[in-house]
């Protein structure tokens, strides 16, 4: 035979054991999702600080790719190709008639602090090698340039 008060004793045991403050209160809830959003907003400004020298980075490193495409290329088409550099941000690689590629990181990219220079335009011949050698330089932001340097055998190397 069952005994009614301690069955009922037993179940409301049970229910204030199951209710009895395992979960969290909006409060704590509140203070965990304030102490996020404040290191958020720390890692958020940190990494902008960092911007401008990644970009530099990947900007010298896109003048480096086009540079090695420009040398494909005419070796490709028995065709000398010229590396001009049309203002700051832009420039461009053709053989006198055709364009081959143009690069403007301003519209390209939307990276307007990115600024390009160079002493002369840059000739690469049908054979792959260079004339008027010279540096590229890659500025974004403070600090030293990135320098795409060559050699007249039509090596081309990085240098931050």
């Amino acid at each position: 035979m069952i005994n009614h008060k301690t069955a009922r004793n037993t179940i409301s045991c049970i229910i204030s054991k199951n209710s009895s403050g395992y979960g969290f209160t909006l409060i704590e809830l509140m203070v965990v999702i304030s102490i996020f959003s404040i290191l958020a907003a720390i890692g958020v400004f940190s990494a902008t600080h960092y911007l401008p020298k990644y970009r530099k980075q990947a900007a010298g490193r896109t003048v480096l790719s086009d540079l090695v495409k420009a040398r494909i290329h005419a070796i490709r088409t028995r065709a000398s190709q010229t590396v001009t550099i049309v203002n700051d941000h832009k420039y461009k690689i053709d053989d006198g008639t055709n364009t081959f590629l143009e690069r403007d990181f301003e519209t390209d990219f939307d990276w307007k602090d990115v600024r390009i220079q160079s002493a002369t335009n840059l000739t690469i011949n049908a054979d792959g090698t260079i004339n008027n050698i010279s540096s590229i330089d890659v500025h974004c932001g403070r600090g030293d340039p990135v320098s795409i340097t060559m050699t007249i055998t039509g090596n081309l190397r990085i240098a931050d």
